[in-house]
């Protein structure tokens, strides 16, 4: 079994944390954890989740390091919230949820973060479209993440405006005849 050494020292290192304090956090003995991470030893899935969780990286990472094979990282990133108006509100560093079977690659989510807004029935749910580079063909007539060119991101369902290359949009955020940078339809939404 091949275990990445240096990859469990860098994260050690980054961390400012001993090998004794990371086993102390698991719950294993100093030796345990030099076993496995020299190779000696055979990592438990449940320790590289551990792992994952002190170190704040990808457990399919923590498992390829640690020679595990057959884990891959099903979660998605988060990339902001939609506030009551409709806007969305990005994150300086996206959080990891995880992610819905049969969603296709580069898919990203969004939050409703809507209390005590006209959109308060939304709060809490999540909505999930592929990364937007454009208007996709299908936007039109379809509940979109989309950008306002000059503006905000925006959750809304997207028509076509009354001016050539214009959109309305309406729902959680309401405009006419705005152009659009990008938008891509969300695929699916769940609470």
């Amino acid at each position: 079994m091949t275990v990445d050494k240096r990859f469990f020292k860098a994260l050690m290192a980054q961390q400012k944390l001993s090998m004794r304090a990371v086993a102390s956090r698991m719950g294993l003995g100093h030796s345990q954890l030099s076993l496995t991470f020299s190779g000696k030893r055979r990592m438990q899935l449940d320790e590289a989740n551990q792992l994952a969780k002190i170190f704040g990286v990808p457990l399919a990472r923590v498992a390829e390091a640690a020679g595990i094979e057959g884990v891959r990282d099903n979660r998605l990133p988060m990339l902001g919230f939609m506030r009551g108006d409709g806007t969305v509100e990005l994150l300086d560093r996206p959080e990891r949820i995880p992610a819905p079977d049969g969603l296709p690659e580069g898919v990203i989510a969004l939050q409703a973060h809507t209390a005590d807004s006209a959109n308060a029935w939304l709060d809490g749910w999540s909505f999930f479209c592929v990364r937007p580079s454009e208007v996709a063909g299908d936007a039109v007539g379809r509940f979109c993440y989309a950008k306002i060119e000059g503006g905000s991101p925006v959750l809304a369902t997207v028509r076509r405006g009354y001016q050539v290359g214009t959109f309305n949009l309406s729902g959680p955020y309401t405009a006419q005849s705005v152009v659009l940078e990008w938008a891509s339809p969300v695929l699916l939404s769940r609470m």
